[in-house]
């Protein structure tokens, strides 16, 4: 085995790599990767997956993962096998991308099975934790892979460990022989290692691989439980079949005698918004202009005539030679936000005054201006006659915080249904815990900056009752009483008032009054430092919150009185649809710590976002182990029942920890970043070349 391994290691210079047109494909851990193993490979660019996995008579993986980043893959996995205890084992995997595969080199990537050492609240109990680094090569329809593993992923200990070799003995606190007592800190610290690899091969039928794997698993914490168990064969072979897009299904046969069977759904945004339905109205058509003013449109009817055309329009004003239109809440819907800017400037074109030389699209949210973007009426009628493109516009636009204050404000009411399913990964208890709920809620902005909010929350089911106990409690319930809210047929959800204001150019401003989620009320206030081109921002939010008891959807319990807040910093890549956020401060549960975000958009509506939160543990909890981690990822899709109603539909997903009360933010209604971001200067000049579409 060692010279076939050898063989296909020098395989990967021999000859140039063709790569084009292939896609990976899930292993039995949820991951990219083949079997048992992993490859360098990801899927595509914020493609989200979940399924299950069973391996007769040892494993069943439930997983839920996301391609964050191109380069970035995490898998939230609960993984249950035969033991004394019954229990499941909960973990965090991922996988990063070193390099990208070329001509003359594989690609590498680096990553990690329980990289938190399980997802419980004690460290060291990882009994599948291992790490690899892997490289794979494709040569037309074949792809190769070869890796080393330490821990569950380098048990059979070909080789003496590399890193130990080159950098001497590092210090270790626990048995480096022991797989189960492995901490996130003995990271490539192993005595031993393992080279491990195989080949899948992408069939003429379309959809349809196969694989062939050599494992370096010995499947050790499983002995443990297990005296008698045998592993069995190193060498593993399956298929992996994709009869759908949104489908993939595997299936083989491991260790020699183990069936394996995987059903996985899979959600590319990319791919959903390309074959997604076309607008739902064409382009407005730019004329002649008007031969005199009389024969023009008043503001009043331009502006109405755009919500015609579906969009969000609040106020229109005719100055001389220029017109001017505000969108709000713009870049909020399915539509990029520079393909709302086009339109809106197509009707300003064909329905001003000759004399209007000059078009002003304002973006805003709840009050709040994104971007105010001045174009010239010339080069919008020869873009929309085909004798001109967005990047000639660019070159003559100027853009500024500030359009001036409309003459009027339209009242906005706006109502919003969300199928939201929540699901926990992280229970020893049970392999899956999930709480499934609807809300609807209504918006009314009766003046601009104020923004008044109700929601109703009715709950479908539930088995909360699963949650592990073994999360120390904060001496006050912060969100371990979940299941009592859940088991409530319907409540008010929300019901707050908010108002916003711009104080200055770059600075934004909330204050907030109510019941702001579920579980509490109160008071709240946030700034927003965030100058009109910067990639970047601060923000500071404090509040000042009691609990909702859950037999009294209107109270605020008087002795739960708590205060809560974070600074944070945003920043974003260009185009705004990738923003990481990095907050520190005072959770619910009066402990302090850090959250980092990664929140991506993508053309359709489509929303992703993962998260994962440390902190000192809640106040008024004894706990020996120092920390708490909480993670999760979440998806957001647009929908329409059908007709107009409701012009705000979503469906919303999300894996995360659930009633625990370490690591618990305040899930605020209109957080200020998230108002302005959708309307901002990023995310205009990100889809810029959507102008005329």
């Amino acid at each position: 085995m060692n010279r076939v391994l050898l063989a296909l290691a020098l395989s990967f210079a021999a000859l140039p790599a063709r790569a084009e047109g292939l896609e990976a494909t899930l292993s039995d851990w949820g991951t990219a990767g083949l079997l048992q193993t992993p490859t360098a490979r990801g899927l595509p660019d914020g493609t989200v997956t979940a399924g299950l996995t069973a391996l007769g008579g040892l494993h069943r993986h439930v997983f839920a993962g996301a391609q964050l980043l191109p380069g970035l893959e995490v898998t939230l996995r609960n993984s249950t096998y035969p033991s004394w205890h019954g229990l499941s084992e909960p973990g965090v995997d991922a996988k990063l991308r070193l390099l990208r595969e070329g001509p003359w080199w594989p690609a590498l990537a680096v990553g990690g099975r329980d990289i938190t050492s399980s997802g419980l609240d004690l460290p060291g109990k990882g009994r599948f934790a291992g790490e690899y680094l892997v490289a794979s090569r494709r040569w037309w329809t074949v792809d190769l892979s070869l890796g080393i593993g330490w821990g569950g992923l380098g048990d059979r200990g070909h080789v003496r460990n590399p890193l130990r070799v080159l950098g001497g003995r590092f210090k270790r606190d626990r048995n480096p022989a022991d797989a189960s007592s492995r901490g996130p800190e003995a990271w490539f610290t192993g005595e031993r290692a393992a080279l491990f690899g195989g080949l899948e091969w992408h069939t003429p039928l379309d959809g349809l691989s196969v694989k062939l794997e050599y494992s370096a698993d010995r499947f050790r914490a499983q002995k443990q439980e297990d005296l008698n168990f045998r592993p069995g064969s190193p060498l593993n072979a399956g298929l992996a079949y994709r009869p759908w897009r949104w489908l993939e299904v595997g299936a083989g046969v491991e260790q020699g005698s183990r069936a394996m069977l995987r059903l996985a759904a899979r959600f590319d945004p990319r791919e959903d918004a390309d074959s997604g339905p076309p607008p739902p109205t064409p382009p407005p058509t730019v004329g002649v202009r008007p031969a005199a003013p009389d024969a023009a449109l008043p503001a009043a009817d331009i502006a109405a005539l755009a919500r015609l055309h579906r969009l969000p329009a609040r106020s229109a004003r005719i100055d001389g030679d220029r017109a001017a239109l505000w969108l709000d809440p713009a870049g909020a819907g399915t539509a990029p936000l520079a393909r709302e800017v086009g339109r809106a400037a197509r009707l300003l074109a064909d329905g001003a005054p000759p004399e209007v030389e000059w078009l002003t699209v304002a973006t805003g949210s709840a009050g709040l201006e994104g971007t105010a973007v001045t174009l010239s009426r010339r080069a919008v009628e020869q873009a929309a006659a085909k004798r001109g493109s967005p990047e000639e516009i660019w070159r003559s636009a100027r853009t500024e915080r500030s359009a001036g204050p409309p003459p009027d404000w339209t009242t906005r009411l706006a109502p919003t249904v969300t199928p939201t399913v929540e699901a926990s990964l992280f229970e020893q208890s049970a392999p899956l815990v999930q709480r499934t709920y609807a809300d609807a809620v209504l918006t009314a902005e009766p003046l601009r900056g104020l923004v008044l909010g109700g929601g109703l929350r009715l709950n479908v089911s539930h088995n909360l009752h699963l949650l592990d106990t073994n999360a120390l409690p904060a001496a006050e319930p912060v969100r371990s009483d979940l299941p009592r809210y859940a088991d409530r047929l319907a409540a008010v959800e929300r019901l707050y008032a908010a108002w916003l204001a711009a104080p200055s150019e770059r600075w934004s401003t909330r204050l907030s009054v109510g019941h702001m989620e579920e579980m509490f009320g109160g008071v709240g206030a946030e700034a927003l430092y965030r100058p009109l081109t910067a990639r970047w921002a601060l923000g500071l939010d404090l509040n000042r919150v009691w609990k909702r008891p859950p037999d009294d959807a209107l109270r605020l319990a008087p002795e739960s009185g708590r205060n809560t807040g974070h600074a944070s910093l945003y920043w974003e890549a260009p185009g705004a649809a990738t923003t990481g956020v990095l907050r520190l401060g005072r959770y619910l549960g009066g402990d302090w710590g850090g959250t980092l975000e990664l929140m991506r958009a993508f053309d359709g509506g489509v929303r992703l976002s993962a998260q994962v939160t440390w902190t000192e543990g809640p106040e008024g909890a004894q706990s020996r182990y120092g920390g708490r981690l909480e993670q999760g990822i979440a998806l957001t899709v647009p929908f329409s029942p059908g007709g107009s109603w409701p012009p705000d539909g979503r469906l919303a997903t999300a894996v995360r920890t659930l009633g625990r009360d370490a690591g618990q933010r305040l899930h605020q209604p209109l957080p200020l970043y998230d108002a302005s971001v959708s309307a901002g200067y990023g995310r205009l000049t990100g889809s810029w070349p959507r102008l005329m579409d």
